[in-house]
């Protein structure tokens, strides 16, 4: 996962939005696992429409 999604929002803030660890967004962007089922489809609407659209 890019961490250009977060867009200035730190890992914890980000993943409150998500409501996943911030562990859990850190391992994303490292590779290291990879996001899953409501998680992922957060994470598309965010890639299309930006943060705000889940604010």
């Amino acid at each position: 996962m890019r961490n250009d999604y977060r867009k200035g929002v730190s890992q914890a803030v980000f993943a409150r939005y998500l409501n996943v660890s911030k562990d859990s967004v850190s391992q994303w962007e490292r590779g290291e696992k990879h996001p899953a089922g409501l998680a992922l489809k957060l994470l598309s609407l965010v890639e299309k429409k930006g943060l705000n659209a889940i604010n």
